[in-house]
């Protein structure tokens, strides 16, 4: 099984539903400076210089140190374990990023975040930018429905205007991963399927062991 996650999900309080609380604003540097350090062209999609989820590493110059949560006080929504910034996972806690490293030391990036309240004054808590280091392709060539494109992308994600696509039995869709091409890699980008932060079966369910708020996860089968 490969896990897809996200955060910032505040299912722990329904009553906070459209609430802003996980919105975060520099209060030091900018991530729009922020650039993906090796831009070399491969077989995925195109490397934007300032795309930090792409699944290379970024240059540190210009990362932000603090960070500003706007929205509702802590007292009234709790500052989550796992938030979202620019991604769907891209704040996390001291325990997610120790999990993380369990598995695979020393090959992602993780930038000290201080977090501060709505008016920047006060210090609310602390966690890290996590910038994802592994670009890899996963799906599986043969099992995937729809099956690959000529790209070898999923063509669920992608516009396809043919009727016979668009009358298909949409309950029979099923995006499959490889075992093999994911090797022993834990957490990577897939270069056919931009954007999901995607987990292996055993960091996947560490990390939802762990009772992180803000987690949330969608499963897809591995063969």
């Amino acid at each position: 099984m490969a896990y897809e996650m996200g955060g910032g999900n505040t299912d722990y309080d329904p009553s906070l539903m459209g609430l802003p609380s996980n919105t975060f604003q520099e209060m030091d540097g900018s991530f729009l400076d922020v650039k993906v350090a090796d831009l070399t062209p491969d077989d995925g999609g195109p490397i934007m210089k300032s795309s930090w989820h792409v699944g290379r590493a970024v240059n540190p110059d210009h990362m932000p140190t603090k960070l500003r949560r706007t929205g509702p006080p802590i007292s009234r929504a709790k500052l989550l374990d796992v938030n979202n910034f620019a991604g769907s996972l891209d704040l996390v806690c001291q325990t997610f990023k120790d999990i993380v490293e369990e598995f695979e030391p020393d090959v992602h990036q993780f930038f000290p975040m201080t977090y501060y309240n709505s008016k920047g004054t006060e210090v609310i808590g602390e966690g890290y930018f996590m910038v994802i280091c592994q670009r890899i392709s996963t799906l599986h060539e043969t099992l995937c429905v729809p099956p690959l494109d000529e790209r070898g992308r999923y063509k669920s994600t992608s516009v396809e205007e043919s009727p016979d696509y668009q009358k298909r039995d949409k309950s029979l869709d099923r995006k499959v991963y490889s075992t093999s091409k994911i090797g022993g890699r834990h957490m990577w980008h897939d270069i056919k399927n931009a954007g999901p932060f995607m987990f292996s079966n055993a960091l996947g369910e560490r990390l939802i062991g762990a009772n992180l708020s803000g987690l949330v996860y969608w499963t897809y089968e591995e063969a």
